[in-house]
């Protein structure tokens, strides 16, 4: 799979072979979705991923859905950026009984539990997000959103070769405007017009037993947004960090270097890219510990919510400044 930057629709490309073998023509990079994600063989080993984070200038939302082959997951984060409140909660299914996730990133998809419930409903340029927890944090939680797909916001579709035979395909999707609301007790919050936005992270393939991964990504109005990771496809010559400008991507040739100014949890980030291209730093203001674990499974997430600012250079090498705009920055450890 090449660069492309048509519109137009095409077949779509398999993944891997009835034997879960990746195909060489679906490696590469486009900046529409244009890869069928089934995975074939591998049994145990298939690993399916649907992270959502809704950021607005008055709280944030992170709700994760995962299929994992002999385990479903399902977790929901809601952080309160005035007061500093947040509460969380997650759920196990076994054989991911109730997590329905399809091998396309534009199709609807959820997790069903008694006490955790996650949905979204895609329609043509537009999906429903909807979740419920009768206690979460000691309060039930109702969210309802509406989530705008605009047709000309571009995306980041990859496929990457790993090691040991394995492979990884993923979507990330950011910069989605929303509108809503969401009920926390008797607690009520809307979204922001113009300054609510939501990111999917849409992650398919055969992933190493261990991993680490660390993502930073960020968006803001007029259809300025970044991605940045390291961790994860560091051995395939491939690189997910992009760049989006009035919804067009812009992929990073340059090797991009995140480094934190000290130990302490919410110390400030830089975010700089060799071809100055990127000049950011991330000051968070909360932090969340995510530490699901289940016999010899666990994932160790560290997510620092808050702000970026600083200075990117656009398609044509001019000036685009970046004052405030919401996002976050995690970093995970994983057994799975």
């Amino acid at each position: 799979m090449t660069s492309l930057t048509s519109h137009a629709p095409l077949p779509l490309q398999p993944l891997c072979d009835s034997k879960g073998r990746l195909l060489d023509e679906a490696i590469g990079w486009s900046n529409r979705p244009q890869v069928d994600c089934t995975l074939h063989g591998h049994a145990g080993r298939r690993k399916r991923w649907n992270h959502w984070c809704i950021t607005t200038p008055q709280w944030m939302l992170s709700l994760t859905l995962a299929d994992l082959d002999y385990l479903g997951y399902g977790a929901a984060y809601f952080l309160d950026l005035a007061t500093g409140q947040s509460v969380a909660h997650a759920q196990f299914r076994p054989f991911a009984l109730g997590c329905q996730l399809p091998d396309l990133p534009l199709e609807s998809h959820a997790f069903n539990h008694s006490r955790l419930q996650l949905r979204i409903d895609e329609h043509p340029g537009r999906l429903r997000l909807t979740a419920s927890a009768p206690d979460i944090g000691g309060q039930p939680l109702q969210v309802s959103l509406d989530i705008q797909r605009p047709a000309h916001l571009q995306s980041v579709n990859l496929v990457s070769p790993l090691q040991k035979g394995g492979f990884h395909a993923t979507s990330r999707q950011l910069g989605l405007p929303t509108a809503g609301s969401l009920q926390l007790g008797s607690k009520h919050y809307s979204c922001v017009p113009g300054q609510s936005f939501a990111a999917l992270d849409f992650g398919r393939g055969v992933w190493p037993l261990n991993t680490y991964w660390q993502r930073a990504a960020f968006a803001a109005a007029g259809g300025i947004a970044g991605n940045f990771g390291s961790g994860w496809l560091d051995h395939s010559g491939l690189s997910e960090n992009a760049l989006w400008f009035g919804g067009e991507v812009q992929l990073l040739d340059s090797t991009l270097h995140i480094e934190r100014s000290s130990q302490a949890p919410l110390a400030p980030w830089r975010l700089d890219s060799e071809d100055d291209r990127v000049s950011l730093r991330f000051k968070p203001r909360q932090l969340h510990r995510a530490c699901p674990k289940l016999g010899p499974v666990h994932a160790n997430t560290v997510q620092r919510f808050g702000h970026y600012d600083g200075v990117l250079r656009g398609p044509k090498g001019e000036r685009v400044p970046v004052d405030g705009a919401l996002g976050w920055l995690g970093e995970t450890h994983a057994r799975w």
